[in-house]
């Protein structure tokens, strides 16, 4: 396999396993594994339980278990009328999956070229000579190939011919919704921040570059709606105000010390930390 794609600039993040750009960025050396594969956005609750059933089957094959994702989102590629507002960086995504128990995390670039390839090309090329796939793990609404031709049955059938099998998940549902980033990024957008931390399994946090006073998170990223809010900035207790405009003011920090340029995380508190 060839070396790795150029990353974009690091976030605030720095997973603590491998984090592979592509399929060519994987090492000869690596595989088998068990594969679990999704956009897994926010690495909610719904997306834990996927890892945690991957790792289960890794643990009974001894085997590793790489998580697979995609960047941009898909639906921003396809023109799909659907919010995609971001609720973690690549790198925070990376992040989380590692605490969940991953060994490695492999990013796809989503392309139109990936996007026309069919589920025959995407099992063969991606999972089975790719990855090196021994079991791959999705939830009951996968999708994949051209014009999502492909389903779970799809991928089960496939997979016997590529060497896999294919394990499924039936989702998780918070109180009267599925655990899904969708929910997340709704409950985000009209501030019932409660809610989306149900959803996430932890307060929604946002990553980006700190300029005096003001953090500027990375374009398309999931907020709260202008106002207000008690949350954490670097860990530490402050006051924030979200802007019109997207950006991100810090109004009052704990601690004498203002916090350097750079890379910043913002961690936004539950309802009860509105200002407004």
């Amino acid at each position: 396999m060839t070396a790795a794609a150029q990353a974009p600039e690091r976030t605030p993040s720095r997973p603590v396993v491998p984090l592979w750009w592509g399929v060519d960025a994987v090492p000869d050396s690596f595989g088998p594994c068990v594969v679990t594969v999704g956009v897994f956005d926010g690495v909610h609750r719904g997306h834990r339980r996927l890892i945690d059933h991957a790792r289960a089957v890794g643990r009974a094959r001894r085997l590793p278990v790489v998580l697979l994702t995609f960047d941009p989102h898909p639906a921003r590629v396809l023109g799909i009328d659907r919010d995609t507002a971001v609720l973690t960086t690549v790198d925070r995504r990376a992040e989380l999956a590692a605490a969940a128990g991953v060994d490695a995390v492999c990013v796809l670039r989503f392309t139109a070229g990936l996007a026309a390839r069919t589920p025959d090309e995407f099992a063969r090329d991606v999972l089975a000579r790719g990855l090196g796939a021994a079991a791959v793990v999705v939830g009951a609404n996968f999708t994949f190939g051209a014009r999502a031709a492909g389903d779970v049955t799809t991928l089960a059938t496939l997979g016997t011919g590529f060497g896999f099998t294919t394990h499924v998940v039936p989702l998780l549902r918070v109180v009267d919704a599925p655990c899904s980033s969708t929910h997340a990024r709704r409950c985000i957008r009209s501030g019932r921040l409660d809610a989306a931390a149900r959803a996430l399994g932890r307060p929604h946090r946002v990553d980006g570059a700190r300029r005096g006073d003001v953090v500027r998170p990375e374009p398309g990223t999931a907020l709260p709606p202008p106002g207000r809010y008690h949350g954490l900035v670097d860990g530490r207790a402050a006051d924030v105000e979200v802007l019109p405009d997207g950006q991100v003011r810090i109004v009052a920090a704990a601690g004498d010390r203002p916090s350097p340029d750079g890379p910043v995380s913002v961690v936004f508190a539950g309802d009860g930390g509105a200002l407004r």
